[in-house]
């Protein structure tokens, strides 16, 4: 019994490690905030790997319960780390507070495309990985949970860039708005991408860069800045 509660235990606590993407979209498609599916997932890890540990200690005789005990206790937690690495900018809420108004030409087509159009827009490249990675993760989420107007805005294009794009981050219902003047490029004083802006009552409220990003953000951003 207590071999089939130790294996049970230990499968449990290593599945967050071999299927790293498909447990952490699990609690966001159930609708957990986005700070709390983040430490939900590493509180399980620590539970079940500590529970496994325990039935080691108890079950094994020697010296080997002392180091198969540590192994099992700290062996998923830093497989899931290798998994999905914890950065420091996971934990940030803020980017920078601006005030872009209709002379800007990014706010003027998300406008023109939504006249009241009160959410976010991610600034990116069809070719840039960290614009894809961040529309996978994040972008395509936040529209799927359909709190706030969300929408990618990105080089004018012939369509074929942007398929390929919608392909590689399964964003395939996200509106892709297409900057109507190319000679100006994007309209920021950010010269990096991907770009992140809040816009809300016709004003750019918020900016943030990818790193800045964090959970808490996202979860801030949810709640219309409030």
């Amino acid at each position: 019994m207590k071999k089939a509660a130790l294996e049970l235990s230990y499968f449990l606590a290593l599945v967050p490690a071999i299927f790293p993407d498909s447990v952490y979209y699990l609690g966001l498609n159930l609708g957990l905030g986005w700070t709390l599916n983040y430490l939900l997932i590493w509180i399980l890890i620590l539970i079940l790997s500590a529970h496994a540990a325990l039935l080691c200690y108890k079950t094994l005789k020697g010296r080997a319960k002392y180091w198969t005990s540590v192994l099992a206790l700290l062996i998923p937690l830093a497989s899931f780390f290798a998994a999905k690495p914890v950065y420091e900018g996971d934990f940030n809420k803020f980017g920078a507070e601006v005030d872009y108004g209709q002379d800007n030409i990014i706010l003027n087509d998300i406008l023109n495309f939504k006249s009241d159009y009160n959410g976010i827009v991610c600034v990116a490249s069809p070719t840039c990985p960290f614009c894809i990675e961040a529309v996978r993760d994040k972008i395509r989420f936040l529209h799927k949970r359909n709190k706030i107007d969300v929408a990618i805005y990105m080089p004018a294009d012939d369509g074929s860039n942007f398929e390929q794009f919608r392909t590689s981050t399964q964003a395939f219902d996200v509106p892709i708005i297409a900057n109507s003047r190319p000679d100006i490029g994007f309209d920021i004083q950010e010269n990096v991408i991907p770009v992140f802006l809040y816009i809300q009552d016709g004003i750019v409220r918020h900016v943030w860069r990818n790193e800045q990003l964090g959970y808490p953000a996202l979860d801030w951003i949810e709640k219309a800045l409030k």
